[in-house]
């Protein structure tokens, strides 16, 4: 059986590579950006707590509903590809991904920051799974490994940097830069 990925040649080919290189890229980049939501706001939650005078329980339901958010729209991501396509799917949620941060970034109240952390953590959850199908897509099947490890550590490295970059920006600045540190990603991966 002839591979259609390696019957590319010359400049096709080169230009072939380029592209799964920058989709790669992209894909990362992508769930590099959602994973660093995962954890960002942990370590701004004391001044958050103090900004909306609430107490400990209430300031968590910033991180919890991100999650249950995430957990009730992770299923419905196939769903979503089948009947929209992986690039719409892929550009809506980031678009939306974002002003739900700039929501977060903006809110005056601990209900409308939770809000907006829904909203973020349900336009954010499609992000990973899309991304990872679309790099198995981009990549002939024995190439398959390797390009999952690279876009994995968008995965992995984004909820180890963001409390480090967020500790550090809600300390020089406030609590309302750990999202807004979002935007210039997301504006970017559009």
């Amino acid at each position: 059986m002839i591979d259609p990925y390696e019957q590319l040649s010359g400049a096709v080919g080169a230009s072939a590579e380029w592209r799964r290189a920058a989709i790669l890229a992209t894909c990362t980049g992508i769930c590099f950006l959602y994973a660093m939501t995962a954890t960002v706001a942990n370590v701004s939650l004391p001044q958050m707590q103090g900004t909306f005078s609430a107490t400990q329980d209430q300031v968590a339901w910033v991180v919890t509903m991100n999650i249950v958010a995430t957990a009730v729209v992770t299923p419905m991501s196939g769903w979503l590809v089948v009947r929209f396509g992986e690039r719409r799917v892929i550009l809506y949620c980031l678009i939306a991904f974002g002003l739900a941060s700039l929501g977060c970034g903006v809110a005056n109240s601990l209900s409308e920051l939770v809000g907006y952390r829904i909203l973020q953590g349900a336009f954010g959850a499609p992000l990973a799974p899309v991304t990872q199908t679309l790099v198995q897509a981009s990549f002939p099947r024995h190439r398959h490994g390797p390009a999952i490890a690279i876009w994995g550590l968008g995965a992995v490295l984004g909820p180890v940097v963001a409390p480090t970059a967020g500790g550090y920006l809600s300390e020089i600045y406030n609590w309302r830069w750990v999202f807004y540190m979002i935007l210039p990603f997301s504006v970017l991966a559009v």
